[in-house]
């Protein structure tokens, strides 16, 4: 069992932090941007998981062909490294002036992918003792796991007609665990889950409308 408090448990913080989780093809860049239209800057703010500074350099080499040179357990560390990053200089310095912060991405990607999608499920304590010491003072007001048949999310992807990146470019039974990945993280973590298998527009509502009710 683990035991987690949001940041308005420990203190007092104005914006509330909210993640956009789901596998390839889910509609998380779609929703973030459609999330931003939809607020004014000064009340919310969409970013990247890998939008700091640092991050921003650790993505590329997740995501390229050359990951397969590093071992899984370098790109687990790689990737958890930017989500600290990530919150520390992007989200929280946001967060204190007032303004909530969607994020298109999180940790739950990195057990999601790293652990259970690279079949690395030793590292999985680890994970949960880097959460608590890294993050227990900087955890999400709310998950929104935005679930997808994996068939499904991979043909979205490959209709977009853009480059496949390292992981798009998995086979199915990858996405199938980075799927039961996300659905084991969940049992532990709170969170909504919304039906990403339907038509854009009707994921958009039922989505903004949650946002509006943990921006007021």
């Amino acid at each position: 069992m683990f035991l987690y408090f949001t940041r308005h448990t420990l203190f007092y913080s104005l914006g509330n932090f909210i993640v956009l989780e789901g596998t390839d093809g889910s509609g998380k860049s779609t929703l973030a941007s459609f999330l931003q239209k939809e607020f004014s800057p000064e009340k919310l703010t969409v970013t990247q998981a890998f939008a700091s500074p640092i991050a921003s350099k650790v993505k590329p080499l997740l995501i390229s062909d050359e990951a397969t040179m590093a071992s899984v357990e370098s790109r687990f560390l790689l990737s958890f490294a930017a989500h600290v990053d990530h919150v520390t200089n992007t989200a929280l310095p946001l967060l204190d002036t007032g303004v909530s912060v969607v994020s298109d991405r999180f940790d739950a990607s990195n057990f999601a992918y790293q652990v259970y999608g690279e079949s690395a499920l030793h590292l999985a304590p680890l994970f949960w003792e880097l959460r608590t010491q890294l993050l227990s003072t900087h955890v999400p007001d709310l998950y929104i796991f935005l679930d997808v048949p994996p068939e499904k999310g991979l043909e979205r992807a490959t209709q977009t007609g853009k480059i496949l990146d390292f992981f798009e470019k998995r086979g199915g039974p990858y996405h199938e665990r980075v799927r039961e990945g996300y659905v084991e993280f969940f049992k532990n973590v709170p969170h909504i889950v919304i039906d990403a298998n339907r038509p854009l527009e009707a994921v958009q509502q039922e989505v903004l409308a949650i946002v509006q009710e943990h921006t007021r």
